[in-house]
């Protein structure tokens, strides 16, 4: 049996080695252009910024806790749970809770001052529709009242401040429920 000797073409070699060059190339345009943008906000091209990229990324203020402070004693006397949450300007957060069917949960809630965009709605549990039902949805610096859950699941707000300084929302609630905090 006699085996045949494959040589590869200096030129092969070469077209071969050209290729990974242009592809790692390629590779680091992308990751600078497109993945530092839009994951990171590192931007040195300015491209991300162009097309909306920069957006996407969460800045590092937002990525870190946004309940600044629990209150006690005194300030607790007809709450169950008090919490301040900051949102960073031209932001959003949600803050939920878990509610069984028909478990009553009494909120109040006001911002710093800031007019904010919030949806108050809740979500079935174990649903995977992407189905939400909204109680209230309006902009406004505060809002109070008591929700009934029509339905066991999560239920809180969604709340977008698009102006250009943080706003501190401080939330009041009492009920029957479980507190799953930011989302």
């Amino acid at each position: 049996m006699v085996m045949n000797e494959t040589n590869i073409p200096v030129q092969s070699l070469k077209t071969l080695i050209i290729s990974m060059i242009g592809a790692v190339c390629l590779a680091f345009f992308v990751l600078i252009a497109f993945v530092g943008p839009a994951e990171y906000a590192i931007d040195p091209t300015g491209l991300g910024k162009a097309l909306g990229l920069t957006v996407l990324a969460k800045p590092v203020e937002q990525s870190q806790k946004a309940v600044l402070a629990c209150p006690t004693g005194d300030a607790m006397a007809n709450w169950q749970d008090i919490v301040m949450i900051t949102i960073p300007a031209a932001s959003e957060l949600e803050y939920k809770f878990y509610l069984d069917q028909q478990a009553e949960m009494s909120y109040a809630w006001a911002s710093d001052g800031a007019q904010l965009y919030f949806d108050f709605h809740g979500e079935p549990a174990g649903n995977k529709t992407g189905y939400f039902k909204s109680y209230q949805e309006t902009t406004a610096s505060k809002a109070e009242g008591v929700l009934v859950a029509p339905f066991t699941g999560t239920h809180g707000w969604y709340w977008k401040n698009e102006s250009s300084k943080p706003a501190t929302v401080t939330l009041k609630t009492k009920g029957q429920y479980r507190v799953k905090g930011l989302i």
